[in-house]
């Protein structure tokens, strides 16, 4: 799994922040990590605005999903009483990408952060490529975790797909919806905090 704030970018070159950037993309992030380990996974890289995470099954993998959406709407009503309302232009959203896989893990150390583990392997490739489709908060699964049991949670799910980088076939994919769970920003009462 792979959960990546969007437009990380965007939000770095157009916001107020400054220096408090770093905090607002880990205080977005750490619900996702504390959703992630409750259900029996383990977050097993950072990258910049990015969390990569491995879970012991499909069901784990689905309400870690759940989860991360009921934690982000709870940290956008959170958001809405403090400073960086005023900071950034619109309500944080999450991408979130789940592939299946046999990953192959290492240690890169440096002088400055010591040991750093990290995973590779075509999961993460893929997962990487299936968020980069659509826009505000989504979900996509790949066709390996659909198989390894996300079906029972996407029945009747029409397959997409989204364009490969040059020379690479295009990556078919699900979407989980979330339905009611992952409203944008959205307060009980229809209005929005932004």
């Amino acid at each position: 799994m792979i959960v990546d704030v969007n437009s990380f970018t965007a939000l770095v070159a157009k916001n107020e922040l400054g220096a408090g950037v770093a905090q607002f993309v880990g205080d977005i992030l750490l619900g996702s990590i504390a959703v992630v380990e409750r259900e029996g996974g383990s977050v097993i890289g950072v990258n910049g605005d990015a969390i990569f995470a491995i879970l012991p099954d499909a069901e784990s993998t689905f309400m870690a999903c759940v989860g991360i959406a009921k934690d982000l709407n709870a940290t956008c009503s959170y958001l809405a009483g403090t400073d960086y309302i005023t900071s950034i232009p619109a309500p944080p959203s999450l991408k979130i990408g789940v592939e299946y896989g046999l990953l192959d893990s290492g240690t890169i150390t440096t002088k400055a952060l010591g040991n750093i583990p990290f995973c590779i392997g075509p999961a993460t490739n893929y997962a990487a490529r299936i968020i980069a489709a659509g826009a505000g908060n989504r979900c996509h699964i790949g066709p390996a975790a659909y198989a390894a049991g996300m079906n029972a949670w996407l029945a009747g799910q029409t397959i997409h797909e989204v364009a490969g980088k040059r020379g690479e076939p295009a990556y078919p994919y699900y979407q989980l919806h979330l339905g009611d769970i992952w409203i944008e920003g959205q307060r009980d009462d229809g209005e929005y905090y932004w």
